[in-house]
């Protein structure tokens, strides 16, 4: 999709937008072109998959989403790696952790031995380097990471990181999930700009510019002093830009791809198709109701009127409808295998319109209201037109706007034109989503910068506590009373479905947004 392509500048905002509205769009075959050779249908041992657009060779200035997420994990190690069930184990560091008691200081320790695959060795101020230049240029920097106050190396194989305030959330920023920990070689750090067209990582694969071209195929050989061989599964890897994906579909099914990671909407069409696949939650989408206190659309400021939004909206009909069985229905921000995450919450607001109506009423609204609505992307604004028409029932009526370009939809959300609008937002921890969903600060989830004490609170209490069960709890109340609140109308949990052919192994769901890394997709035996 052309308006996710790379913009150096993207606000980190954007970024966790199009976690989600990236899942919109996948794959094509009318791109692909090249002979057996390259990839599908040919050697076993070639790897050929489809992205929809074409990805940003920066480690750090990449989007988290389907079309960067491969691409930067074929050529860049994380310092850590984050499991299928969540928990870490070691990459490029083989140690790491916080070594206080408020979730302030967190140390790595490297392997020994390690090498960038231009052969430059990779220690600690390597590391320190690359981190550095994280912060410079990453969007998610400007926020995940803005609590780190220096990043040092005591020695040549330890890093220690330093935060100003608690940030319990070092070990995700520095896996494959946020992509932060892609330790980046000083020769590609001694002009940057080589970054976008060049690879100069440390991961299993590294980019082979002879048989790459740029927004259509980027092929990837194996790096030779890749530290783990054993992580080494193909001899070749084909990364195709492909946009439609129902012709991605049919390009598997003629085993002219092997892998493709597609959105929910392609789901009847995969499943049509009985190709191999598996599931995982990747994005909710929603609603913000962000004028909370009445700025703009004074029935808002009523927490009543917020919550018939809520008991207004038919959610299971809605996932049912666009996205068949890869969506469900949810009143929550959090999604299952994440702290903030209660299964009671799903059906918070069960659908009632007679108790919408009811809660109108009580707000002083008993013939309804018209309020401003903003979407933008077309499976977003799906979701926002179906919501709009189910709030039409119980008398509200919703002047509905629909951009084409999320930088649009940014500036008019941000400049508070609009007190409604539709979101969609990746799976994140709770303390990396409460930046945006939850605290004072004027962002597009909370462009008035609500705030309110109980959940601030909750929050602080949260990210300080060291105990991994209780930090969970605390996370949990404060996602209970986010919802309790109603700033938002959750309405679906969005499947990312992961499809293979014939010559690709089983696949494990795991925690790159919920879908497998490319780097463990295997031949099949």
């Amino acid at each position: 999709m052309a308006m996710f392509a790379h913009r150096p500048r993207r606000s980190v905002h954007q970024v966790r937008l199009l976690v989600a509205a990236a899942l919109l769009t996948v794959g094509s075959l009318t791109a692909c072109s090249g002979t057996a050779e390259e990839g599908g249908g040919g050697d076993d041992a070639v790897l050929t998959m489809a992205v929809a657009a074409p990805p940003t060779l920066d480690p750090y200035k990449a989007n988290i989403d389907l079309n960067n997420i491969p691409t930067v994990a074929l050529a860049y190690a994380p310092l850590i790696r984050m499991n299928a069930d969540r928990t870490f184990t070691g990459e490029l560091a083989e140690s790491f952790g916080y070594v206080d008691r408020q979730n302030k200081v967190f140390q790595l320790k490297l392997r020994p031995g390690l090498t960038f695959a231009d052969g430059t060795p990779l220690d600690a101020p390597a590391v320190v380097k690359s981190l550095e230049y994280m912060r410079t240029v990453s969007p998610k920097a400007k926020t995940w990471a803005a609590t780190i106050a220096s990043i040092t190396a005591p020695d040549a194989a330890t890093v220690v990181v330093t935060n100003s305030s608690p940030n319990p959330v070092m070990r995700q920023l520095f896996s494959q999930a946020i992509l932060s920990g892609s330790v980046v070689s000083p020769a590609g750090l001694t002009d940057p700009g080589q970054l976008a067209q060049r690879t100069f990582g440390a991961g299993p694969y590294q980019l082979d510019p002879a048989g790459t071209v740029a927004g259509d195929h980027y092929t990837y050989l194996p790096n030779p002093r890749y530290w783990n061989k054993d992580g080494q599964h193909w001899k070749k890897v084909v990364v195709r830009v492909l946009p439609d994906a129902n012709a991605t579909v049919q390009a598997i099914q003629a085993g002219q791809i092997d892998y493709a990671a597609l959105n929910a909407d392609a789901g009847p069409a995969v499943a049509a198709a009985g190709l191999k696949h598996i599931t995982a939650s990747v994005a909710v989408l929603g609603m913000v109701l962000a004028d909370r206190d009445g700025t703009v659309a004074a029935p808002l400021r009523d927490v009543r009127v917020r919550q018939a939004l809520n008991h207004a909206i038919d959610r299971a009909t809605i996932a049912k409808t666009i996205f068949g069985e890869f969506a469900h229905p949810t009143s929550q921000i959090a999604a299952p295998g994440f702290d903030g995450y209660q299964a009671a919450l799903d059906d918070r607001y069960p659908y009632d319109p007679d108790r919408a109506k009811a809660l109108l009423t009580e707000a002083g609204y008993p013939n309804g209201f018209t309020v401003k609505a903003e979407a933008h992307t077309p499976g977003i604004a799906a979701v926002a037109q179906v919501v709009a028409g189910q709030w039409k029932k119980i008398g509200v009526t919703v002047e509905l706007t629909t951009d084409t370009q999320v930088p649009q939809w940014l500036e008019h959300v941000m400049s508070r034109k609009f007190p409604v609008t539709a979101f969609g937002y990746g799976n994140l921890p709770t303390y990396l989503s409460s930046l945006d969903f939850m605290r004072p600060v004027a962002n597009p989830f909370n462009p008035y910068a609500t705030d309110d004490a109980q959940l601030r609170q909750a929050l602080d209490r949260a990210i300080a506590e060291p105990d991994p069960a209780t930090q969970a709890g605390l996370f949990q109340q404060a996602v209970a009373r986010l919802t309790d609140l109603a700033w938002f109308a959750p309405v679906v949990r969005m499947d990312g479905i992961a499809v293979t052919g014939s010559r690709v192994a089983p696949l494990e769901a795991a925690a790159d947004n919920g879908l497998p890394s490319v780097v463990t997709v295997r031949p099949a035996t």
